[in-house]
Order: structure tokens, then sequence, then C-alpha cells
């Protein structure tokens, strides 16, 4: 039984996930989502102020439209189970849910193992562009977000 309207049902997909053991299932909080969203639409904004580096930039983006997602899970009652691969599989399968075109999906993981390289001892350069268009792209999903999942915006 649900004590929020935040909460969804569980597609058939997100169930699939949740039988394979990538997804499990979680005790649903309202405070919870709200946060997610709220540390996601903070993340993106931060990461349009120039004080901070291209990498920093990066790194913010990429964290918020992460937080967006994992948020698009969480909203559903589920939480990655943090097999190898979660971090990928949680954006690919919130894009998803939020209906984002594929090109921008395929644009947001692309930059996510970017992110993932650097994080594991890559010294390759995150320009300018890079931060600036990923931020393009979390306003994008967060837009969409709001189009999808109107209520959890108010």
């Amino acid at each position: 039984m649900t004590t929020s309207t935040l909460q969804r049902a569980m597609p058939t997909e997100l169930q699939v996930l949740v039988w394979s053991g990538q997804l499990r299932k979680t005790t649903f909080y309202e405070y919870s989502a709200i946060r997610l969203l709220s540390n996601a639409v903070c993340c993106v904004r931060n990461a349009k102020n120039r004080d901070f580096s291209a990498m920093g930039r990066f790194f913010m983006a990429n964290e918020g439209i992460h937080s967006l997602c994992l948020g698009v899970l969480y909203l559903h009652g589920l939480l990655p189970t943090g097999l190898v691969g979660h971090r990928s599989m949680t954006m690919q399968v919130g894009c998803e849910q939020m209906h984002l075109p594929h090109a921008l999906r395929d644009q947001i993981l692309y930059a996510n193992t970017h992110r993932e390289l650097i994080s594991y001892g890559s010294t390759e350069p995150v320009e300018e562009d890079e931060a600036s268009h990923l931020t393009v792209l979390g306003d994008a999903a967060i837009t969409q977000a709001r189009y999808v999942f109107p209520d959890w915006f108010m």
C-alpha cells in the first residue's frame, strides 16, 4: 500500500531488473524522493558556475544527472543493488523511464563513461565545451522529468 502520491507503479521492464538482481525494492519516503530531485537540480545549476574548472563542472553536471536518474528509479520504489556497472545502468534506465530521446541518452551515457575513465586514473582532460554540453543535457533531462513526473516538482 502506498501512502504517497509520488510513488509510481513498477513497470514490467523494472520488474525484470529486480528479478535479475540489478535493482532492489526499497521502502519509499517522499522526503527522499524530493531530496534526490533537489540534489539533481542543485548540481546541474552549480555546474553552470564558471568559477569552477571545466572538470569540476563536468563532474557536478554528471552527478546531477545521476541523482535525477536515481530519483526516477526511487519513484518506483527501487534502488540499484551495487553490482558492477550500476551507475551506468541507473542512468540508462532512468533516461528510458523519462522517455528521453535516444540521442540524448547516448550522450549522457558517453559522458558518464568519460567520468568513469577520469575517476579511475585516466589523465584525459575535460574541455570547456564538454562541461557546457553536459550541463545542457542535464537541463534537458530535468525538463523531461518535469514533463513525465510533474507532481515530483510541486
